[in-house]
C-alpha cells in the first residue's frame, strides 16, 4: 500500500530541500552550501561535493498526494507516499450461475 524512499542528504539544512510528486515520479531537489574552512585552513580532501540538485524518482504506480510524509534526521530523508487508489490491487466479485 505504501512506497519508501530514503535519501542520504547529509550536511544539508531541511529548509533547503524541496519535494513534489506528479502522478507516478517523485522530484528530490535542494542546494548543499559549501563549507568554509576556519582560521585560513585549508581543505586536503573533501567528501561531499556542494552546489544545487535535482533527482526525480519514477515509481512503479501513481501516488495519493495527500497521503504523502517525510522526515529529516540526521541527514537522513525519509519519505513515506501512499498508493493511489487506482494503483492499489481491487478484488474481483465472481458471480456463479
Amino acid at each position: 500500500d505504501f512506497y519508501y524512499l530514503e535519501a542520504l542528504l547529509p550536511g544539508i539544512d531541511e529548509k533547503k530541500i524541496e519535494l513534489s510528486i506528479t502522478g507516478n515520479s517523485l522530484t528530490l531537489a535542494g542546494e548543499r552550501l559549501e563549507e568554509k574552512a576556519e582560521d585560513g585552513r585549508t581543505w586536503h580532501r573533501r567528501e561531499r561535493g556542494s552546489g544545487k540538485f535535482l533527482r526525480t524518482v519514477e515509481l512503479p504506480s501513481d501516488i495519493d498526494g495527500k497521503n504523502v510524509s517525510a522526515e529529516y534526521r540526521n541527514g537522513l530523508l525519509t519519505i513515506t507516499m501512499a498508493k493511489a487508489e487506482s494503483a492499489r490491487p481491487q478484488k474481483i466479485k465472481i458471480a456463479s450461475h
